[in-house]
Order: C-alpha cells, then structure tokens, then sequence
C-alpha cells in the first residue's frame, strides 16, 4: 500500500514539476552549461577594455533560456552560481594582486546574485507567465541596485556600462541613473530569449498562441524602450547648455602598489615622488593651469590636517606618526607656496590623523582624505572620504561586541600583519569646495570623491544635490583615486568607464587624476577627452565642462532601481505563497488517496 502511494505520487504532474509553457524542456546538464558558458564568453567582452558594446544586447540571452526552460529548477541555481563565480573569477582577477583571499571570497559572494535573479525571474515567466522582456530588467536593475547598498557594496559591472561609449544610448541615465540603461538593455535581451521560445517551443494550438503573445508583447515593449531611449539621448546631446570651467591640470605617474615587502623596497621612496609630481606640475605651468589635481596618495608619509601637524609631542602614543610631522609640514609648505607663487589652486589627497592619547578605542583616528590649496592662503579646506573600501581601507566591527571578529579579519589582510590596525574612519558628510579662475568672474564650487566613491551613484548625487535649496550645488567633480593597487589591469579602463555615469546622471563634468591610470576629463555628456592612459606619465591641462542643466536622477535618486528591488522581493514572497499552496494541495490529495 505505501508503494503504491508513493508511485501514485510520483505519476501525478504538479504545480513544481508541470511542463514549461514556454514550449520546450531542457533536461541534460551538459546542455545547461554550455549554454552558461556562452554566456559567460559573450558577457566577459562587453566591458572595458574589450569594449564590444554590441554583444551587451544578446549576451545574457543564453542564461534566460536557462532560466525559463530547465526542467528542475535546482539545476538551474547551481549553474547560475557556478557561472556567476566563473565570470568574476575571470573578470576582476586584478584583485588577486592586492588580496587572493578577499579576491575568491568577493567572487563567491558576488556570484550569489545570479540564482537570487534566476529564482525570481523563473518564477515570474513559468508560474506567472510574464515575458522574460518585463520580467528579467524589473529583477536585474533590482540585483543592481541591492549590489551597491552597506560595506560590501560593488556596484560593478551594471550591464549599462558595457555601453560607456555609445553616447546616444547612456543619455537617459540622468532621469533614473545607469539603472536605466540595464533596463533598456536586459529588456533586449528578454525579449530575444522570448522570441526563441516562440520560435523552437512546441504544443498545442493553445501553448503556441501563448507563445507568441509572449513574444510580441515582449518584442512590443523593448522596441518602445529602445526607442524613446536613443530618441532622448539624440535630443539631450543636440542640447547646447555646456560652458567652459576653469583650466584644470591633471597629473598622472606610474607608480604601482605592492603588499610584498621585496617589492615595496623597489619602489622610489616619498621624496622622490613628490619631485616627480612637481616636475609635472612645470610642465603644466606654461598653460597656467587654475586648478593642478594630484592623484589620491601622490606619495606616502604625508598628513596634512592642522590637528597632525599642530599637535605636541606628547599627543603622540605611536612613534611612528610623530616621525612623519616633520616631513608633512615641509610638504604643506611646498603645495601652499606654489599656490601663492602661480596663484593657483591645489588639490591633494593625503591622510589625515588625530591623535586622541586619552581614548580607550584607539590611540588615534585616521582618514582618508582630499585637500584643496587655495592662492588666497589659510587652511586648506579638507573632506574625508565617506566610503572607505572594504578591507582595503576598513575592517569592520572594530569597535563592539563582535571585535573578535575584527581582530580575525585584520590578520588575514596583508596590512594587517602584526596586528597593525590600519583601518580607517568614514568621513561624516560631503565637503564642496570653493576656488576661482584667474580670469576673475564667479566662484566655482566643486566636491572631490575619492578613488571608489565615484562608482557609488549614491555618494557623487550627495555631492551635486542640495536637498534643503532643492538645487545643484556643485559646478563641477573631481576624482582622486589610487588603481596602482592593481598594477596595469583591466580594473583601470574599467574604473574610468563607471565614471562616465556620473557625469551623465548629475550633469556635471568631471576630471580625474589616477596614479598608473586612467586619467582624464568626462563632459556633462559623458564624452572623454585628454586622457592619459595605463601606465603613461604626463599632464593634461583643459577646461573641465559645466552645464546648466539639473537632472531628474538629482533630484529624485534611486527611486527607479529601488522599485525594481521592491518588486523583486515582491516575487520571491509570492513565490514562497505559491509553493505553500502547492504543498497543501498535494498533501490534501494524498490524504484523500
């Protein structure tokens, strides 16, 4: 009797193993990941520096076959994580040359998302029966979104930046950000892989109607979409609200980061960097540039915050910092009298510590953090970075009950050998500052993100909006960051391309200065001109572009991929209900059986 039950159970077709309607099955492992190894291939070649843009709007169409044609679904998750941690171990592999250990665990964690994607988006398009073109941008943008939120955030590798360089397309990121071009994009995609399941799928006259109404509303839709998008983008680049900023020079030496000591040894010592960039900076003067723009960390042992350099002896508990004073002064001075001597501005980046001898916590704080130098005189004004880079800059949990687990995660960073704590404290708030051109005229105002935080859409939208005036607060960006942590990689080309979107989303022009690369000058439109690329030496000197327009992506933020995140979840939830309900069904008829 109990055999027959469960062979009865197993004859009967339910709600978790019905046929696809889509029109066909794939029941072979082998077919599954071939086909996730086409993807893997076609999306591996769209971002920097490969740059074949085109492939961005097929390229996950082999994933969505996957997804909506596997016929058990765990197979599905296991390939969608396997290809997820393939793709990054191939594509951010540059990471391994700062941290082997955080480069295989962020691959793990990253390829997490993709059966997170897969569960919703297979049951939006099997139980649901909505297009893969309506379904598959609302989830992606979601999996985007949630990518760039807390201490992990990596908001890498969007599909829009696959299309940094095809203008026309990328315009509509100042009504909804970057997001919006993953949506357009993914979009395509759906509906290609809806189109294939009209195509091959099989059935009754019925399912084949199904089939094909699927593919027309989704074919429908993403033609809508591509559409208004280059017809907006046509119309936002034919505008003419750019102007001329202040001349700004950009300078860039090749100085790779190493964390092995033999390495290190090899590289020119703080004096001689220092020289270098000054040499940079005659050759710029010439030009008479009004701003000269230093990389973040142009040369180590500096710290130019008065709480350092001001400080007495005896505030100093670490040896090390008070040795430094000296040297950091001298370099004050030197950046302060060029100020004075070319009137013109300075921007640095340097650390900034304060001793606190007295705290219980640590015997000092530090920061990341940029300075600008003002002919004028006086202090320089100072912001702190507000995003410090997992592991690379923070560990966290370094204060509170979980402390043990910091003390573990500190030693196993290459920084933290020893038990040196070199974490560093996230600055408060965005700092604008003030600087004018020698031509006279209106004060510029200008933010200063640093290294990573010109990837956080977020943290670049604080810096231009002003929520209290509800206007643009800024003219102009400028990024500092330090790539030589990965030597000469593909993270460097694929750093400045992100960077493209925050200069479309804000309307704003950017230029940015990158020690080993790339540096450059990004328009409001998101058009790169004078750059220096990988591993190149030299200066630049332009006009940094400003625009009189204000953005709806400004003002409004993330609403757009945060809805698609909402709705993601929203899935999932009806997912677990719809299984609930499957399950009492089935344990209902086995009690009647």
């Amino acid at each position: 009797m109990v055999a027959s039950n469960a062979e009865t159970k197993r004859s009967t077709p339910t709600s978790r193993d019905c046929p696809a309607h889509l029109g066909f099955q794939i029941h072979h492992m082998c077919v599954i990941m071939v086909l996730c190894a086409l993807w893997l291939a076609l999306t591996s070649f769209i971002f920097a520096p490969r740059d074949q843009w085109y492939l961005g709007f097929v390229c996950m169409v082999p994933w969505m076959i996957v997804i909506g044609g596997t016929a058990v679904a765990r197979r599905v998750y296991v390939a969608s994580w396997l290809m997820g941690f393939a793709f990054h171990l191939i594509n951010i592999h540059w990471m391994e040359s700062s941290t082997g250990a955080g480069y295989l665990a962020l691959s793990a964690y990253l390829a997490c998302y993709y059966p997170l994607a897969a569960f919703a988006i297979r049951h939006a398009v099997r139980r649901r029966r909505l297009p893969l073109a309506i379904a598959f941008p609302i989830v992606w943008v979601g999996t985007e979104f949630i990518r760039t939120l807390g201490f992990i955030a990596f908001p890498w590798f969007f599909l829009a930046h696959s299309q940094y360089e095809t203008l026309s397309m990328i315009q509509i990121s100042d009504l909804v950000g970057a997001y919006g071009v993953s949506f357009v994009l993914a979009a395509i995609n759906g509906a290609v892989a809806d189109a294939i399941f009209a195509r091959f799928g099989k059935g009754g006259t019925g399912a084949r109607r199904s089939q094909l109404r699927r593919a027309r509303t989704g074919a429908v839709f993403a033609a809508t979409l591509i559409a208004a998008t280059l017809g907006y983008g046509h119309y936002r680049l034919r505008e003419d609200t750019l102007s001329q900023g202040p001349r700004i020079a950009v300078l860039q030496n090749d100085y790779p980061n190493y964390t092995d000591l033999e390495m290190i040894r090899k590289q020119p010592g703080p004096m001689k960097k220092r020289e270098a960039y000054f040499a940079l900076m005659r050759e710029a003067k010439p030009q008479e540039p009004d701003l000269y723009l230093f990389p973040e960390t142009a040369w180590g042992g500096m710290y130019l915050n008065d709480e350092m350099l001001d400080a007495p002896d005896d505030a100093f508990v670490n040896s090390y910092f008070l040795g430094w004073r000296d040297w950091s002064r001298r370099c004050s001075h030197e950046i302060q009298n060029w100020c004075a001597t070319n009137n013109a501005s300075i921007v640095v980046g340097s650390a900034s510590m304060i001793p606190t001898p007295l705290s219980l916590r640590a015997t000092e704080i530090m920061y990341n953090s940029a300075f600008h130098f003002s002919p004028a005189g006086g202090k320089p004004e100072r912001h702190d970075k507000i995003h410090p880079v997992l592991f690379g800059e923070m560990v966290p949990f370094r204060h509170g009950r979980l402390r043990f687990l910091y003390l573990w995660f500190n030693s196993l960073s290459p920084f933290g050998q020893g038990g040196f704590e070199y974490s560093l404290t996230a600055g408060e708030d965005v700092r604008v500052f003030t600087m004018h051109a020698r031509e006279g005229g209106d004060p510029y105002h200008f933010g200063v993100p640093i290294c990573y935080e010109d990837v956080m859409p977020y943290v670049c939208r604080r810096f231009v909006w002003d929520a209290e005036t509800g206007r643009k607060r800024v003219d102009f960006l400028l990024n500092i960051s330090n790539d030589g942590w990965f030597l000469h990689s593909s993270e460097l080309p694929q750093h400045f391309a992100i960077c493209t979107f925050r200069a479309i989303e804000n309307r704003v022009g950017i230029a940015r200065t990158v020690n080993t690369g790339v540096s450059g000058f990004i328009d409001p439109n998101g058009r790169a001109y004078d750059k220096i690329g990988v591993g190149e030496t030299g200066s630049r000197v332009a006009h940094v572009m400003t625009d009189s327009r204000e953005s709806l992506y400004s003002r409004t933020g993330d609403v757009f991929a945060f809805a698609c995140a909402v709705f993601w979840g929203l899935l999932c939830l009806d997912y677990i209900a719809a299984r609930t309900r499957a399950n009492d069904i089935e344990e209902s008829e086995a009690i009647e059986k």
